[in-house]
């Protein structure tokens, strides 16, 4: 979980307590109540977090920074505060048993992942109470053709021979903790659009539809570009570059730029492709745009899983006088 409502989605969902991990940052009072009352164990990322929490018996783990001190992030703390996170701990009563690491997001290069890692062992001295090393989460997954997948075998067995290693030397198991988020939704999800109109202006093809890049995560976000298809393609590709234009006037509003599609008309269908992270999740009312339905594909049966929404949704929390 990265956020309270994380949380809480998943326990709504019947996920247990004992099987939520909360990496987040910055939280307020009213945040660490919330993860506090539900019985969340969490990786906190600075002295001042730790300070926060109210007295009482538990666990906690450290987001730990990964970058080198000429490479500073804003997430984290650094080696030299770990011993101040232990003993900010014990003052109020609790442990640190976790470390945890920051590697980016949708990092395709195991030696991101290793490099990270080699500085949570090296600081798993400075913990007495050690019980688990969270590897996190970014786990990257292609999102353009042609692009190398991250090579998750080649990445277990570097990462099972070090934690191997730090069990040894520390004469226990120490456990390891995964966020494979993106990993495993990301190519499930799929935005579906209809084209409402084409034109071409010198040389260029722009296909106007009915959605918005208020539904997907743009480049500022995550990642620059998705792959895109025609559902029923009418014939190859034609030599004419195409962008695929939103339905606001946001000069940005662009689900595709520059992109090879077949002829298309009014009614067709484009499938905008691994939107399964960060699509809907990031998805806004963006220029008072309603979000679009979700829609679950379970082995052939279609499950509505939200409801689309209408113009009345967008003034549902306003308070009229």
């Amino acid at each position: 979980a990265n956020t309270p409502g994380d949380v809480h989605a998943a326990l709504a969902a019947g996920v247990p307590a004992s099987a939520i991990v909360y990496s987040g940052t910055n939280l307020n009072a009213v945040d660490l109540a919330y993860l506090e009352a539900h019985d969340i164990r969490m990786n906190l990322d600075s002295l001042d977090q730790l300070r926060s929490l109210p007295p009482g018996a538990g666990e906690v783990g450290c987001r730990f920074l990964i970058d080198d001190p000429e490479r500073p992030n804003r997430i984290g703390i650094t080696a030299a505060e770990l011993p101040e996170a232990v003993a900010l701990a014990a003052q109020s009563g609790r442990r640190l048993t976790g470390l945890h690491m920051y590697a980016g997001t949708n990092t395709r290069r195991i030696s991101r992942f290793v490099d990270g890692l080699d500085r949570l062992l090296t600081a798993a001295a400075t913990v007495p109470d050690l019980q688990y090393v969270d590897l996190g989460g970014g786990y990257g997954v292609p999102y353009r053709d042609g692009q190398q997948p991250l090579d998750l075998s080649a990445l277990g067995r570097v990462v099972g021979d070090r934690m191997d290693a730090l069990s040894l030397r520390l004469g226990r198991r120490i456990a390891l903790w995964l966020e494979p988020g993106r990993y495993l939704v990301a190519a499930s999800g799929v935005l579906l659009t209809t084209v409402v109109s084409a034109k071409i202006r010198g040389g260029r093809r722009y296909v106007g539809v009915d959605s918005t890049v208020g539904n997907i995560a743009v480049p500022s976000v995550y990642h620059p570009q998705h792959r895109l298809r025609a559902v029923s393609p009418r014939g190859e590709p034609l030599p004419v570059p195409t962008d695929v234009c939103g339905n606001t006037t946001h000069s940005r509003d662009f689900l595709a730029r520059g992109v090879a599609l077949p002829e298309l008309m009014p009614g067709d269908l484009l499938a905008l492709q691994d939107v399964g992270a960060y699509g809907y999740a990031t998805s806004s009312h963006f220029l008072n745009r309603p979000r679009p339905a979700e829609v679950v594909l379970d082995r052939g049966r279609e499950i509505l899983a939200t409801r689309r929404e209408t113009l009345d949704d967008l003034l549902a929390t306003q308070v009229r006088t």
